[in-house]
C-alpha cells in the first residue's frame, strides 16, 4: 500500500493488483472497482451491461486478497448464484471494489 499526496492536500491510497495469467502488477487507487482498474491498465476484461451486475462478462477469480475487496452485495450474489463455473473466489469485477491490501485477480477466458 502506498499513499500519495495530491496538490489539494488530499491523499490517495494506492494498492497493488496482480493480474493472472499475465503476472503483471499495477498500482491502483483504493476505492476503484476491479473492472475499472483492469480496463485502465489495458487488461482484457469486458462488460456488456456497463458495470451494473446484469451480465456475466466480467466474472473473475480472486485467489488472493479477497478480504480486502468490498463485501458481496445482494445484486452480485444473485447473479453469481445463477452462473455456471463459480467458486468461493468468484467475483463480478464491476461490483468488487479494491481496498487497501494487495489483491490477485485471475482473468477467465
Amino acid at each position: 500500500m502506498t499513499t500519495l499526496a495530491t496538490p489539494d492536500s488530499a491523499q490517495i491510497t494506492m494498492t497493488t493488483m496482480t493480474v493472472m495469467p499475465s503476472g503483471k502488477s499495477y498500482q491502483i487507487a483504493a476505492g476503484t472497482t476491479l473492472l475499472k482498474a483492469l480496463q485502465s491498465v489495458g487488461e482484457p476484461i469486458f462488460s456488456k451491461c456497463g458495470g451494473e451486475a446484469k451480465c456475466e462478462a466480467c466474472h473473475v477469480l480472486v485467489p488472493a486478497g479477497r478480504k480486502s475487496l468490498s463485501k458481496v452485495q445482494r445484486t452480485e450474489n444473485e447473479k453469481l448464484d445463477g452462473m455456471v463455473g463459480v467458486s468461493s473466489a468468484s467475483r463480478l469485477a464491476c461490483q468488487a471494489v479494491l481496498g487497501e491490501e494487495a489483491v490477485t485477480v485471475e482473468l477467465l477466458k
